[in-house]
């Protein structure tokens, strides 16, 4: 994540930073710098010294639900570029906010039921290990089952409106970043997301968040790169037009 950033930062500020403020920014800034809080406070559950069970609780219930709220946040910019290359078709206008309520309101009411279920513990060697986490209910993979569905559903909308502009001669290289990004991004979160339940069915309850902040930091850096690498292209066009129509005016007619 703190790699990514560097990697990024340069068109981060020329393209988020400088931008006038909208949606897109301050989902941007969510998106992008909620992580580093969450991650902050998951390692201090994990290996913070001596911490009283009380502690344990808080951060383990601050964690989760700034998980799901960040994922929404992500899943929220990925949405909204699958409507806009769908050229804000009125069906997707109205199925889209439906379809992402519906989701979001499901995974946060599962989200407190699994809450309720955990019971923490200190940790019996608190100078190496922070808090643990007993009997966790596998409910909490229906999260990741309905996240992989609504992957699923997005993913499918952006290969047929894929298939229809390719075929009808939009082949243009700003058109070929909002695809390939949109159609491999999503099959990296699918992928993610069934890995994630694989893991909470199938193994010790004590794997249970194994991959939960490698899936909340992926969706980070992913919906972000998506907002990044649309505006570049976007400036990038808007370059070439301009110096084309520069090199024209100084053709003698």
């Amino acid at each position: 994540m703190a790699l990514d950033w560097l990697l990024t930062f340069e068109l981060e500020v020329s393209l988020i930073w400088k931008a006038r403020w909208n949606t897109s920014k301050i989902l941007y800034l969510l998106a992008r710098y909620l992580p580093f809080i969450d991650t902050s406070v998951v390692m201090y559950h994990q290996f913070g010294n001596a911490l009283p069970v009380t502690v344990c609780k808080i951060t383990y219930e601050y964690a989760a639900w700034m998980f799901i709220v960040g994922m929404a946040c992500a899943e929220l910019i990925l949405t909204l570029r699958t409507w806009a290359v769908w050229e804000k078709d009125k069906r997707l206008t109205y199925g889209l906010p439906v379809l992402f309520g519906a989701t979001w309101m499901t995974g946060f009411f599962i989200m407190g039921f699994y809450l309720r279920s955990t019971i923490h513990q200190a940790s019996p060697v608190p100078q190496v290990l922070g808090c643990i986490v007993r009997d966790t209910s596998a409910i909490l993979s229906a999260c990741y089952i309905l996240l992989m569905a609504y992957d699923a559903c997005i993913l499918f909308l952006m290969i047929i409106r894929g298939i229809s502009v390719f075929r009808s001669g939009g082949d243009s290289r700003f058109m070929r970043v909002v695809y390939r990004d949109g159609i491999i991004y999503y099959i990296y979160l699918f992928g993610l997301s069934l890995f994630n339940t694989v893991v909470i069915l199938k193994l010790p309850s004590d794997y249970v968040n194994l991959l939960v902040m490698v899936e909340r930091v992926m969706h980070s850096v992913l919906a972000c790169r998506v907002i990044l690498h649309i505006r570049h292209q976007g400036r990038v066009q808007q370059w070439t037009r301009q110096f084309g129509e520069s090199s024209r005016s100084l053709v003698p007619a």
